[in-house]
């Protein structure tokens, strides 16, 4: 394998590896899923990105996919309708983006805080986003639902079930506590942090088609806060 693209938090944000020892090692170093097999052209696209200067501020995230102006922590679209040539996959990215339930950086509310330095989303809202990608089952898609969810392995929040507490016990462990379930606690938070569920995309390339391609790696995603 001759490149990679590596997208960190700190400048230069985007970088482009072809140095081939520096690739394996870094290969054999990180964790196989977060590594993304992508086509020449996906790889390009990427590269041209990385070499244009566009990626200016850690807000965004690393970067905006290319050809969408959606896909990526903020966007470049001057307004709603404003779409990138992947028209598809930039409307699941606007319409996530668009999420009516969310906790911005810094922000905290009922009993839960985002440390993180983006915006997370209602779990609801992932899980459409997850399955409007796979409806679109392209390439493209397919390859951001996996950045999105295999290797940023994004956190989500959802109402937290009165009786969560008590769901891992037996019934008949339960006795003389369903009351204290029924009310939950004064101070307790309606809201708990979870792990958005992974992106599995209907598309699976036959294995000719795989070693002709080149392979993205986000080698420093942790550094984004999102685990």
């Amino acid at each position: 394998m001759s490149r990679m693209i590596e997208l960190t938090t700190r400048p230069p944000y985007c970088v482009v590896q072809r140095d081939r020892g520096k690739i394996r090692n870094m290969l054999l170093m990180s964790d196989s899923r977060r590594m993304r097999q992508m086509t020449d052209e996906s790889i390009d696209r990427l590269e041209n990105v990385c070499k244009s200067g566009t990626i200016q501020s850690p807000h965004q995230g690393g970067f905006i996919y290319p050809g969408t102006k959606w896909c990526g922590p903020g966007t470049i679209a001057t307004n709603d309708s404003d779409l990138g040539i992947h028209v598809k996959e930039d409307i699941c990215c606007r319409d996530h983006d668009n999420c009516p339930i969310y906790l911005s950086a810094g922000e905290c509310r009922q009993g839960i805080c985002n440390h993180s330095p983006f915006t997370r989303s209602h779990c609801d809202c992932d899980g459409a986003f997850r399955k409007c990608l796979q409806n679109v089952n392209s390439e493209t898609a397919n390859t951001i639902g996996a950045i999105f969810f295999n290797i940023i392995q994004v956190i989500c929040f959802k109402e937290r079930t009165p009786c969560s507490q008590w769901q891992s016990l037996q019934s008949n462990q339960l006795d003389g506590k369903v009351k204290d379930c029924d009310t939950p606690r004064s101070g307790s938070s309606s809201y708990a942090f979870k792990k958005s569920g992974r992106y599995i995309g209907t598309k699976v390339p036959n294995a000719d088609i795989l070693q002709s391609k080149e392979v993205f790696i986000n080698h420093f995603l942790r550094k984004f806060g999102l685990l």
